[in-house]
């Protein structure tokens, strides 16, 4: 049996609702909620549910993986605010995890080493959170820095390269590319991603942590 201490990791970028508590890629538990606004009412009672399911107590884990976006503003504090307050209850660490490298990293085993992929999700209407990726054996490379775009002018930067989206692009822009309707990545990942990568920003300075909105905060009335 397995006696590493698992990860607890919460996905709430988009609309599901999501925690895993990872123990290794043989051994985890899943909760994966889809239902739109769910978040705050849903997430406690899933990380309860792991919790439960795996027979262990908070204070047995050995981190907090969360989600920091880009994703839904709502969605990513209500994710960040529940890690914070776990963590500084228990006396855990944080591990941040970039929402855009985790879907990258589910996506991964799909594609030849050193393949280039695009992640374009939608932001609102007009725009989209897009950037570039190799997918490296080790590690994870932005070839173009993760920005938000106009969706009319991706068709202008859109090679030949598999797209991961969640937008339903005109022909025209998306030119028969491979696609995978993603939106946001499995919890599990972002405990995966805590685990191969996460030991460098791994913090218990809790303050200083803010999700990536990436874009400025509209105020609409």
């Amino acid at each position: 049996m397995n006696n590493q201490k698992p990860v607890l990791a919460l996905e709430t970028s988009e609309k599901i609702c999501g925690v895993c508590l990872y123990f290794s890629d043989d051994k985890f538990f899943e909760s994966k909620i889809n239902l739109k606004n769910s978040h705050s009412e849903k997430i406690f009672s899933s990380i309860d549910y792991v919790l439960k399911s795996a027979d262990i107590n908070i204070k047995d884990v050995e981190e907090i993986a969360v989600s920091t976006g880009p994703g839904s503003f709502t969605g990513l504090r209500i994710g960040m605010s529940a890690a914070k307050g776990l963590a500084l209850g228990n006396n855990l660490p944080i591990v941040p995890v970039p929402t855009f490298e985790a879907m990258a990293l589910q996506v991964k085993k799909y594609f030849k080493i050193n393949s280039e992929i695009i992640i374009a999700e939608r932001v609102n209407s007009d725009e989209a959170y897009f950037t570039k990726i190799n997918l490296d054996k080790e590690k994870i490379d932005f070839i173009i820095p993760l920005q938000v775009k106009k969706i009319d002018k991706l068709n202008e930067i859109i090679g030949k390269e598999p797209i991961i989206t969640n937008i339903s692009f005109e022909e025209k822009i998306i030119n028969k590319n491979f696609i995978i309707n993603l939106g946001a990545p499995d919890p599990f990942y972002i405990a995966q991603w805590s685990k191969y990568f996460g030991t460098s920003v791994k913090t218990t300075e809790y303050d200083f942590l803010e999700p990536n909105y990436l874009k400025n905060f509209l105020i609409k009335k």
